[in-house]
């Protein structure tokens, strides 16, 4: 017979919901097992799982909220004969916070349970996570969670959520926790876990989501209340899963399941912007043919047209007789870009250069003869 030397650990809670009253503490008992596999000439046998006997252990306690921790101790402690500890939540040594300072509100809260094999030396080991309700002792009338008798002592209305003891429920009569579920009240047992039907667990963010899986294994799911999504750890990360995407409409296009911007409007479109919010396009390339088109806003109603630019240019020209030997002409407007200014001697483009404002004077080759005909076409 080979007994394997690595050792998987099994934790088995006799309790699925811890119930308890105002007192110092709550009774934890777990069964921890050792996973062996034992190997026999012409069989194997596998998963023979036995009790982690007499062995020095401490045990981690934290317990969270939906925000994040609220309490951390540690117990150290010698497992029995047949692998069983007893313990009381509440007695161990205090790592972060105190038990008394728990606000024991009514609301979910989660025990995660780490074990820490000494003669091992591999450090803490996430085991298990319950779900923790809490039940005022009914002899105190300053729980907080209401105790009546019958549902028809309630006043609406009710938050989702919300517990109440109520002493008798059900043909047998029984003391019962009841949960407000948004529409009935009903057995905590029927109704888990109060925040989601899917029995997810809701984080407010990724820190509570730290805090709530200090150990996390591939496969644990939250619904992160943040980024309004389910994410499921698949080691080292937290996947975030939005669903397939599988239409997308109005200038937006579908790839692969990504979503992209561009695509047919398919209504008409607004975007309203203010002094704070602007709309800004940067990296336009720069225009440089008079056939391309501007974009123009309605006055009234801001829609979006378009209008050729040859259409806000100013073109202006005159034709001026010479006289022999002249050189320097008047321009039909002020001159303000050499590049907006053609001249032309008997149909044929000449150099020039600028005087001032409105005057420009040829190039010395190009001295009129009398009669020749002198061309300025300018632009604004």
């Amino acid at each position: 017979m080979k007994l394997v030397t690595k050792i998987w650990i099994y934790l088995f809670l006799l309790i699925s919901t811890i119930v308890f009253g105002q007192t110092p503490g709550f009774n934890y008992q777990a069964l921890i097992l050792n996973n062996v596999e034992i190997q026999i000439p012409g069989t194997n046998v596998k998963e023979n799982k036995v009790p982690l006997a007499s062995e020095d252990i401490t045990i981690r306690f934290t317990i969270t909220n939906e925000q994040g921790i609220e309490y951390v101790e540690e117990h150290d402690v010698t497992t029995d004969e047949n692998g069983m500890i007893s313990l009381i939540v509440g007695e161990g040594t205090p790592i972060s916070f105190t038990f008394e300072n728990i606000n024991w509100d009514g609301e979910l809260k989660y025990l995660n349970v780490e074990l820490d094999i000494l003669s091992n030396n591999e450090g803490f080991v996430f085991l298990d996570t319950q779900k923790i309700l809490y039940i005022p002792h009914p002899t105190n009338g300053n729980g907080t969670i209401k105790i009546v008798n019958a549902l028809n002592e309630l006043t609406p209305p009710y938050k989702l959520g919300e517990l109440i003891w109520i002493t008798n429920y059900g043909p047998n009569k029984n003391p019962s926790l009841m949960i407000w579920n948004g529409y009935n009240w009903l057995p905590v047992n029927d109704d888990f876990d109060p925040t989601n039907e899917l029995g997810l667990v809701v984080v407010e963010n990724d820190a509570a989501r730290a805090a709530r899986f200090v150990n996390p294994e591939n496969g644990d799911q939250v619904w992160n209340k943040t980024c309004k999504c389910i994410q499921v750890f698949d080691a080292p990360n937290w996947v975030s899963i939005s669903g397939n995407v599988t239409n997308v409409l109005n200038g937006l296009t579908n790839e692969s399941n990504t979503i992209k911007l561009g695509g047919n409007l398919t209504e008409a479109t607004q975007l309203v912007t203010n002094a704070a919010n602007t709309l800004a396009i940067k990296g336009l390339q720069e225009s440089t043919n008079q056939e391309d088109v501007i974009i123009a806003a309605d006055k009234d109603t801001g829609v979006l047209k378009t209008k050729k630019l040859n259409d806000f240019l100013q073109k202006k020209q005159i034709v001026i007789i010479a006289t022999e030997g002249q050189l320097e002409f008047k321009t039909p407007l002020n001159i303000t870009n050499s590049d907006k200014l053609d001249v032309y001697r008997n149909g044929v483009r000449i150099d020039f250069t600028i005087l001032n404002s409105t005057t420009i004077k040829l190039e010395p080759e190009a001295i009129c003869y009398k009669n020749d005909k002198i061309r300025i076409v300018q632009l604004n």
